[in-house]
């Protein structure tokens, strides 16, 4: 290897385990989209698809990845719930918000290659997303996991989640937050699912939150939290 590419590859030492965008790089090396190229030529990193390469470390899993790449992405939605409910319910599908949609396609791509089955989220507002940070990760908020999962008729996941986690939870916040969402198509609110939910976590023996009795008239839905939270209590 020319001993100017031996260089720069020492510069991408920061980014080990990330996946790269030219952009970026150039700050180091005006170069960048020549060098990266040769380097994956060479084999010293991989192309991932135009304008993205990843610096290759060892990486034992699709967690292992995501603590160790740098770019921005929050895991979400079922994926966060297994994360705060230690996998209750598996998931073979991992749930990614991101604000580049660049990099995105680059991470579904990334993913494609290692037979990971990765969904990417645009959403509108970046800066709306609530999430804590974990290690290296970043995890969407309980509060705000646990609503998305109810409207996505996730239930397990999302009762799984509070079970687990009860201390944790800010009840007020949940509340709050949940009053004018509603389940996926449907008229019902999210806050509705909740109460009748901690009702029957109750009655069956669960974990205890405090609630109002509320009435569900649809009886699908009744039927399937229900469901839901007997094998969250029978399994928990």
């Amino acid at each position: 290897m020319p001993e100017y590419l031996t260089e720069f590859n020492k510069k991408l030492k920061p980014f080990k385990g990330s996946l790269v965008k030219v952009n970026s790089v150039k700050g180091i090396e005006p170069n960048a989209k020549e060098y990266l190229n040769k380097l994956s030529k060479e084999g010293s990193i991989e192309r991932i698809k135009w304008g993205w390469y990843w610096v290759p470390t060892e990486v034992k899993d699709i967690w292992d990845f995501l603590e160790k790449d740098k770019n921005f992405k929050v895991v979400s939605a079922q994926t966060a719930a297994s994360f705060w409910n230690n996998d209750f319910v598996h998931r073979d599908v991992y749930v990614l918000k991101v604000k580049d949609k660049s990099y995105g396609k680059a991470l579904k791509e990334f993913g494609r290659k290692r037979g990971w089955n990765l969904e990417v989220k645009y959403p509108k507002d970046v800066s709306k997303i609530k999430y804590r940070k974990i290690g290296n990760l970043l995890v969407e908020d309980i509060e705000e996991n646990v609503i998305e999962c109810l409207q996505k008729w996730a239930f397990a996941d999302a009762f799984a989640t509070l079970y687990e986690n009860k201390d944790k939870i800010n009840i007020h916040r949940l509340y709050k937050d949940s009053y004018w969402k509603r389940i996926s198509k449907t008229n019902v609110r999210v806050k509705q699912a909740l109460e009748y939910g901690f009702h029957q976590l109750e009655e069956m023996g669960g974990v205890e939150f405090p609630h109002r009795e509320t009435k569900l008239e649809d009886s699908f839905m009744k039927r399937e939290i229900d469901e839901a939270i007997e094998k969250v209590v029978e399994l928990g």
